[in-house]
């Protein structure tokens, strides 16, 4: 089992759970995942579809998803059905998608002031 860096790898824009998402198909080292970002494992159940999201996943690996936001359920393991995600069709690198974040959270702040 190769876990790559997550600051090096290449991700799809995704959508998962009514959140923006960073995906890759590579299983990540936890350890080089930047602070503020949640690394959820994917699962499929040999159908070719994704349906549970876990906070690891062994058997069955479909790929690892980065959100901004902890899903709750996740140690146990969250049900996903098809229309619980989406490839948005955009290659982002992990500094991007968190300049993403760091963009809204100033936009909130002007705005609030």
């Amino acid at each position: 089992m190769c876990k790559v860096n997550a600051k090096t790898e290449a991700y799809e824009s995704f959508f998962i759970l009514g959140q923006d998402a960073l995906f890759t198909n590579s299983r990540l080292d936890r350890t080089t995942i930047p602070e503020g970002l949640y690394a959820y494992d994917l699962r499929d159940e040999c159908d070719g579809n994704i349906n549970e999201l876990k906070d690891f996943v062994l058997v069955n690996h479909w790929g690892t998803v980065l959100v901004k936001e902890p899903i709750e359920g996740a140690d146990k393991g969250v049900q996903i059905k098809a229309d619980d995600y989406n490839y948005l069709g955009d290659s982002m690198t992990i500094d991007e998608f968190m300049s993403e974040q760091n963009e809204t959270e100033q936009m909130s702040e002007v705005t609030l002031a």
